[in-house]
């Protein structure tokens, strides 16, 4: 083929790509602002002929949206934050010293990332009952960054991995301590690999619906709960209402994805590769 062929294939593989991801957010979208007495009632509207944005004020007014948002920022953040303290310190020392068992951890850090959440429940349930934190913000933000840790802590490995030891040892000469070094010259080097690793524990936290299914409940839920909540209730289901309330929860990590595109990129990228 020659090159006129091969870029046109490759736009309409890349429009067909577009156009499967973005599907279901577009559907989603034109189900939120459809008035709910024509959503059956006239078929399937591609475009509504009605718009309207009275599911999104029914959202806030019926089920204190806007509290259950709150409460997932704050979980999400803190989440992010505890993590990736954790995972920095981390996998800077699996990256840069060698010491008895270091294999075995590394390992043993990705079998556990591997093991299914719902394993982790009844153990988490009798340690968060002991400790008096049952019902807490403590407690589903020490599990979501449990099951966070792992995998942060093995991509910022393979990037500190990536970053010359050079600038460690002139760090050092130059005065600073191993803390100062990591602080002052590596962590700015390797901002796409934390940024990457913060993203993708945001995003779990933000979406893990088992943890804050069973470790919290009230006035202290979260999002994925909410959601599960406008199905299956005695009234039937409003689906205008449930898809402005996906739509919702789908912009802030849509809008943090985008923001922050490049690091992610370049994150995985450099930590794909294992030194």
């Amino acid at each position: 083929m020659n090159s006129a062929t091969t870029q046109w294939w490759k736009g309409y593989t890349a429009a067909f790509v577009l156009f499967f991801t973005m599907a279901p957010f577009m559907w989603m979208t034109i189900i939120s602002i459809t008035p709910e007495s024509g959503l059956f009632a006239q078929g399937v509207q591609y475009i509504p002929r009605n718009p309207t944005v009275d599911n999104y004020f029914k959202i806030f007014n019926v089920v204190d949206f806007g509290r259950v948002f709150t409460n997932s920022v704050f979980v999400a953040v803190m989440t992010t934050l505890l993590a990736m303290s954790v995972s920095v310190i981390a996998g800077y020392a699996f990256a840069r010293f060698t010491f008895p068992g270091r294999s075995f951890f590394t390992i043993s850090l990705l079998l556990i990332y591997m093991l299914p959440s719902i394993v982790l429940l009844i153990p988490m349930l009798g340690i968060f009952k002991t400790l008096g934190i049952s019902n807490t913000y403590a407690a589903l933000i020490l599990a979501e960054s449990t099951h966070a840790i792992p995998f942060a802590v093995y991509l910022l490995t393979n990037f500190f991995v990536t970053v010359p030891r050079d600038l460690d040892e002139a760090a050092q000469i130059d005065g600073c301590s191993r803390w100062g070094a990591l602080r002052r010259i590596i962590l700015p080097v390797a901002i796409p690999g934390v940024i990457a690793a913060a993203l993708f524990v945001f995003i779990q936290s933000w979406n893990n619906f088992l943890f804050a299914f069973m470790f919290v409940f009230g006035d202290k839920t979260t999002l994925p709960v909410l959601l599960r909540g406008f199905v299956g209730g005695e009234a039937g289901v409003f689906w205008g209402q449930v898809m402005a309330a996906a739509v919702m929860t789908t912009i802030p990590v849509a809008v943090v994805f985008l923001v922050f595109q490049r690091y992610l990129i370049q994150g995985l990228a450099a930590g794909a590769v294992k030194g």
